[in-house]
């Protein structure tokens, strides 16, 4: 078989076609083969919204694979960057599976750290049957280190013989980065990670997404990642390869490339730069933007540029070469619009810092976008307030320039994963994906996701918040109201969010619940001062059971630090409503009236078990039975 005559299916579990869809399109191009994408059927890219392929038919897609010449590929090449299409990925490898032989390679974010499992949970129920659905080849990183060298070595019949000869098996260990099946499910097989940098040609790459609009990637990995020597809470992807994970463009060979597509598409007005550390080494990216001047000089027409910053170490100096480069758009990552939290999170940055970027952008005319998370770890009713509050500002005239995650799954492999597991703070649902158990059954592979708010009062927004949006489970990550953001239902939410969150500060009932019940536990009639209620509510965290390195990182992450910071607003509250007592040796004592409010709040609890922070549970019927003796002894 000739290189010509070789067909690559490529494949994205994405909402929009990606710039990894373009690196693969152009990796197999490169090599002289043909990619199928989409052509038969008047389209160039093949993707899934994960919303969308949860609807369609196990038939339909075989059908729909066949239509688009997959049947016909000698490989294909799946890109899957979410946990949660771990949901989909058996749909579509079945489907696959029934109109073809060709090996199915995935990569992404997901597989790069969950490699492991993904491979040996590899059986999904399909009507009534179990079958095979695995990988043949996992890549973990940049495709460019491993597909030039595999993709010559595979075809239609590689994965259909018994055994592979010894130099064949032999050219696949050296291939780094990779993860695969031997013949027949004998044995998996992981080839050691390459830490060299790509070369600069095999990091540009560009994607058209819009009518009017491409994205241009000039760092196929995260600058800030090898800062933070991958703990970047958002993506794990460099976490598993350390601080040695980095490589960017340095010189300007691709302006020629960039130029020709331009000049081939008139439409296009609009570049965007899709590198979130942007301006974490200004030197890099004045360069940038001297090549990127040129190039619209060169090409004749306007071409108006976005970019994507870290809210820190922004300057005029930076910032005026942007302005001559024509960037008019920066989205800004800040997660938390909240000091305390910000730094908890390890953002790199205070607020101040943000809002002195944000107005450095404002000189040179380049319009900030954020992008926020509503629910953070450890967010307090004021982390929430002041983000909602700060991003309800960012929607003028029903345009919004801030993006809302509602939740970020911790990816597996990450650190802010290991974290919450330590913690006990990770619940896990089971997944399509099975793995052969010991007496010849099948489990399912569990997928981790943070299901505690150490603010319950958070926690209780959160949930609203939910059904405001009718959205079943925080599993899934969630943009709202999605890729195109309705500014006015936007405002709408943030509105409601920053009305609960005014609400329960004047409260706080659940943290007054919590601090009540332990007060109510205290037996000696001298009280408990502060630091004692907090050790109460957080004795049986976990604490030794982070490892040094995050500890280091994270200090106390838990209750004690959280319910710490709204103390004493809380205890204002109970105080000055006569439901606590305050001594004379700074302690705390429930009261009489607070007695008999605390047996109010808990009737109108829906469980039989009380949860109270990590002090434990107790039970709602015997602890009302002892306030009652209390409150009217017989």
């Amino acid at each position: 078989m000739t290189n010509a005559m070789k067909k690559i299916g490529i494949i994205t579990l994405t909402r929009q076609n990606s710039l990894a869809y373009s690196a693969l399109r152009r990796i197999v191009a490169e090599l002289g083969y043909k990619p199928i994408c989409g052509e038969t059927i008047g389209t160039d890219c093949i993707y899934f919204p994960l919303e969308e392929i949860s609807l369609v038919g196990y038939d339909f897609l075989g059908n729909f694979f066949k239509k688009v010449g997959f049947s016909d590929a000698d490989t294909i090449l799946i890109s899957a960057p979410y946990t949660v299409n771990l949901f989909m990925l058996p749909k579509v490898i079945c489907c696959l599976r029934s109109i073809s032989s060709a090996p199915i390679i995935i990569g992404g974010n997901e597989a790069s750290n969950n490699y492991k499992n993904l491979m040996l949970h590899r059986f999904s129920t399909f009507v009534n049957k179990v079958v095979d659905i695995a990988p043949d080849f996992i890549v973990r990183g940049s495709a460019e280190k491993v597909l030039y060298t595999l993709l010559p070595l595979l075809d239609k019949t590689t994965m259909r013989q018994s055994s592979w000869g010894r130099d064949f098996l032999k050219t696949l260990l050296k291939i780094p980065n990779m993860v695969f099946w031997l013949p027949k499910r004998k044995a998996l097989i992981g080839t050691e990670f390459s830490s060299e940098d790509l070369s600069e040609r095999d990091i540009f790459s560009r994607v058209k997404y819009g009518d009017k609009s491409i994205a241009i990637t000039l760092q196929r990995a995260c600058i800030w990642a090898k800062k933070s020597q991958g703990g970047c809470l958002f993506c794990a992807i460099a976490s598993q390869f350390g601080k040695d994970f980095h490589c960017a463009v340095q010189s300007n060979f691709f302006v020629q490339d960039l130029s020709a597509f331009l000049e081939k598409n008139p439409q296009i007005k609009y570049v965007d730069i899709w590198d979130d550390t942007f301006n974490i080494s200004e030197e890099w990216a004045i360069k940038m933007c001297g090549y990127l001047k040129n190039l619209n000089q060169n090409l004749g027409r306007e071409i108006i540029y976005s970019c994507f910053l870290r809210p820190k170490g922004l300057t005029e100096k930076l910032i005026k070469k942007m302005t001559e480069t024509n960037i008019k758009a920066a989205f800004i990552g800040a997660d938390a619009l909240s000091e305390e939290l910000s730094k908890r999170l390890r953002r790199g940055c205070t607020i101040a810092e943000m809002n002195k970027s944000i107005e450095v952008l404002a000189k040179g005319k380049i319009l900030p976008r954020l992008s926020v998370q509503l629910f953070s770890p450890e967010s307090t009713i004021d982390d929430v307030g002041i983000t909602s509050t700060l991003a309800f500002g960012c929607i003028k005239n029903g345009e919004s320039t801030v993006h809302v995650h509602l939740y970020t799954f911790p990816l597996y492999g990450s650190d802010i994963y290991r974290l919450l597991k330590a913690r006990d703070n990770l619940k896990k649902i089971p997944s399509p994906l099975l793995r052969m158990g010991k007496n010849s059954g099948f489990e399912p592979y569990l997928i981790a996701y943070d299901y505690r708010n150490y603010d319950p009062d958070v926690e209780e927004i959160k949930q609203k918040t939910y059904n405001l949006l009718d959205i079943a489970t925080s599993f899934y990550v969630r943009t709202y109201p999605g890729d195109t953001v309705d500014g006015h239902k936007l405002k709408d939410l943030l509105s409601q969010v920053r009305k609960w969150c005014l609400d329960a500060k004047k409260t706080h009932a659940k943290k007054s619940m919590w601090f009540m019940t332990i007060l109510h536990q205290e037996d000696q009639g001298r009280g408990l001062n502060k630091i004692e209620l907090l050790d109460f509510l957080s004795k049986n965290e976990s604490v030794p059971q982070i490892p040094e390195h995050l500890r280091k990182i994270y200090g106390n992450f838990g209750y004690q630090y959280t319910l710490s910071r709204s103390f004493d607003g809380v205890m204002t509250g109970l105080v000055q409503n006569n439901w606590v007592q305050k001594t004379d040796n700074n302690g705390y004592l429930l009261s009489s009236a607070g007695k008999k409010k605390l047996q109010s709040m808990i009737k109108k609890e829906k469980t039989p078990q009380l949860s109270i922070a990590a002090y434990g549970n107790i039970d709602k019927t015997e602890f009302l039975k002892i306030l009652e003796n209390e409150l009217h002894p017989a």
